[in-house]
């Protein structure tokens, strides 16, 4: 194992028992076939590693560059998390530090345009114009938003595991991982500033004990206009989504412990390049029934979903110019995710994906049996025999719980549809009733989003979301009602809960005018009241909603039982495939520091060969916009085109793996200095599908903004030269 901070080999926990620090390949079906599996050499460019698992030998026998620990270090502690509540659940992406006075990079999507608003100064409009901010007084805060950088990790499997006698009981094995999981996040988060998570990888195969430095106090300094910075098409349509902010400790630019030196050398076609970032979900490890079960029934169900909610805002944003502002960001957001949604069905309905992921489970499988591991081998039949009712379950559930629980018990994971689809007024009600039923719970009890150390931010989101528009609130719920009926039909017992013998249409208005959800002053009042006065409080929509939680928690039996079966024999799979593969195997993504890599590089689409780069001056020979025949150069740019050098390099894309949560992720080269940022997953038709697979029906690319380019447009289109001057120096 390395030595220094990252992994505190050389610092003691104040915990009551030994740390025990041997790393190995472990496996539960015997050492010849967890060697066979371990030894097996990556085929591509694929996976979100570890700092502390990087396939350092597989980089240095296929690109000839060998990572020091120290260079690892280094990159991992200038890498800093976002943090911004979307209902109960965190949401973000990832940035850097690049300079000393705590200047980050990251993208301008990172930040919610809810709260971009809240940053703009009188008169100002940061969707049209931008926003640069010309000394420390007018960086302007952005409530909100946090950051977190990673002071040490450390793999705390041995400590969480050893506790639990052999002859435990499931119930006693989990309430004694809870309470250790407890004491080390304790132990750790003693310093004033500091926190501490212990984070299950695979479903409690590994355990990683994160400590970070958060920053509450963050403040936006440039971003640019949202015509620059949101691309109309794939690569190579030019994109500049880029935004700075600064982390502030007592009212003062921090000083954190590594940053990033930024290059405005671009990277050339071939060159290896590693990405730096916090991805959050992927889905990597699903079994081929639990492919197919979201192939045939949860994904078609929420397509449709999305589809005719769609249809549902375009038709209203028609009417007139008020009704089109007041549904630009449902309209926006629901049209990204149905394009992530058919994205994931192409991917599962191409044979050769499907083919592919069964000859490799063939393959375990085998092993499994050829070792005598019946228990795995029964954990897959139990998945295939139960996945399809339970893909049905799970549409269900995350539709009219969209803040439920993560799917797999001790793992953050973001549920990926059902926060995109609820109305403001719904996730309002649920973080309100399921605050009220956390508050007789310990810490160590409550469920992540509900603990103290998220009291803040939740609270921050639920007292400062921005107030819904009336209207849009009952469009959503009339087809939230609509697809419940259409999924469920009408004699579903939740349906008929929720409509309580009304029409959609009729629910719909009864329930947005009968409820003060969208009043904060309401909501504060039932957040702060006791249980007692929380439960007498009427209220149209809450009373709803205590029906439909009632109601679940008086689900048949079967159902309940079912639904354990198929989460114990996931947990069990997904251990035993982690354990047998040992460090041959990323985890999964749970919004911890990961380290990617891939080379620069073009590909070969159907309309021929695509360029691994593009140039500022595709900024200048965009098409008309619209029937208006206004330009599609941002403004500010336009007025900027003899000043810019437009051979100048803009975006690129690589082969490195990257899926949600990696947006703003720093792109460095092998001397570690940043040469870009990430700005998304989609550079080719099919990479929507990413977090199933990498490549998974396409040769996968990542698209980046080139550093270049930044240094460009800073010093001639925003005439930010205290800004040029602070990246090229690494300090104020």
């Amino acid at each position: 194992m390395w030595r220094g901070n990252r992994f505190m080999a050389d610092r003691q926990l104040d915990v009551p028992f030994a740390i025990n620090r041997q790393r190995r390949c472990g496996s539960v079906l015997g050492a010849s076939v967890a060697l066979t599996l371990c030894a097996a050499p990556l085929r591509a460019d694929e996976g979100f590693w570890l700092y502390s698992q990087a396939p350092l030998q597989h980089i240095v026998e296929k690109y000839r560059v060998q990572l020091t620990p120290e260079w690892l270090d280094h990159m991992e502690k200038a890498t800093v998390r976002f943090n911004s509540k979307r209902y109960d659940a965190y949401v973000g992406g990832s940035g850097s530090f690049v300079s000393a006075d705590g200047l980050v990079l990251t993208n301008r999507h990172v930040i919610p345009l809810s709260i971009l608003a809240k940053a703009e100064t009188a008169g100002g409009n940061i969707q049209r114009d931008g926003f640069v901010a010309q000394s420390l007084e007018e960086e302007t805060k952005l409530p909100g938003v946090s950051l977190d950088a990673v002071l040490s990790s450390m793999d705390v499997t041995t400590l969480v595991n050893e506790r639990i006698p052999a002859t435990a009981t499931d119930a006693d094995a989990e309430r004694i991982r809870k309470e250790t999981i407890a004491e080390l996040e304790r132990a750790g988060s003693t310093t004033p500033g500091t926190e501490a998570e212990v984070v299950s990888l695979d479903a409690g195969a590994r355990y990683m004990l994160y400590t970070h430095r958060r920053y509450s106090d963050v403040r936006l300094v440039f971003a640019p206009e949202a015509a620059a910075a949101q691309r109309m098409e794939d690569h190579p349509a030019p994109a500049f989504d880029v935004a700075l902010v600064r982390a502030y400790e007592n009212g003062v630019p921090a000083r954190p412990d590594q940053h990033l030196q930024m290059s405005a050398r671009a990277p050339t076609e071939g060159e290896l390049a590693f990405v730096l970032g916090v991805p959050t979900r992927s889905n990597r490890r699903l079994t081929v029934a639990a492919l197919e079960a979201q192939r045939d029934i949860e994904l078609p169900l929420w397509l449709e979903a999305f589809t005719k909610l769609q249809l549902r805002l375009a038709a209203f944003a028609a009417h007139d110019a008020d009704s089109a502002r007041a549904a630009a960001p449902a309209l926006v957001n629901v049209a990204f995710v149905r394009r992530i949604t058919e994205g994931r069905l192409a991917a599962l309905r191409d044979d050769t994906f499907l083919a592919k992921r069964r000859e490799k489970e063939l393959e375990l499988t085998g092993s499994l049996a050829a070792h005598g591991d019946d228990n795995s081998i029964e954990a897959y039949r139990n998945i295939a025999r139960i996945a399809p009712r339970r893909a049905r379950r799970a549409f269900r559930n995350e539709l009219l719980f969209p803040t439920a629980s993560s799917p797999w018990p001790r793992e953050d994971v973001v549920l990926p549809f059902g926060l995109d689809y609820a109305s403001s007024l719904h996730a309002f009600g649920e973080v309100l009733l399921k605050s009220r039923n956390q508050r007789d719970l310990t810490d160590a009890e409550r469920s992540r989003g509900y603990r103290a150390k998220d009291r803040g931010d939740l609270e921050n989101w639920l007292f400062n979301a921005t107030k819904p528009d009336p209207r849009v609130e009952e469009l959503r719920l009339q087809a939230f009602f609509d697809t419940l009926v259409e999924s469920l039909g009408a004699d579903d017992p939740f349906v008929q809960i929720a409509l309580d013998g009304e029409s959609s249409q009729q629910r719909a208005a009864s329930l947005a005018s009968g409820t003060h959800l969208d009043d904060v002053g309401f909501r504060r009042a039932l957040y702060n009241m006791s249980n007692e006065s929380f439960d007498a409080t009427p209220d149209a929509y809450l009373e709803m909603l205590r029906s439909l939680e009632h109601k679940r928690r008086d689900l048949n039996d079967a159902d309940v039982v079912d639904d354990a079966l198929f989460e114990r024999e996931e947990e069990r799979m997904r251990r035993a495939t982690a354990m047998a593969l040992g460090g041959a195997l990323y985890p999964d993504a749970t919004r911890t520091a990961r380290i990617a890599f891939g080379t620069v590089q073009g590909w070969r689409g159907s309309g021929g060969t695509v360029p691994y780069a593009t140039m500022i001056g595709a900024f200048f020979d965009q098409p008309k916009a619209d029937v208006s025949e206004r330009s599609a150069t941002p403004l500010r740019w336009a007025r900027a085109a003899e000043r810019v050098e437009k051979g100048t390099m803009l975006d690129f894309v690589s082969t490195a793996d990257v899926v949600a949560g990696n947006s703003g992720s720093a792109t460095v080269d092998t001397k570690g200095r940043l040469i870009g940022i990430v700005f998304g997953p989609g550079a080719v038709e099919g990479a929507t599908a990413v977090d199933f697979a990498y490549g998974a029906t396409v040769s996968q690319r990542a698209a980046h903004v080139a550093a270049a380019a930044i240094f460009e447009a800073l010093a001639h289109v925003y005439d930010a030269p205290r800004l040029v001057g602070e990246l090229k120096d690494g300090h104020r």
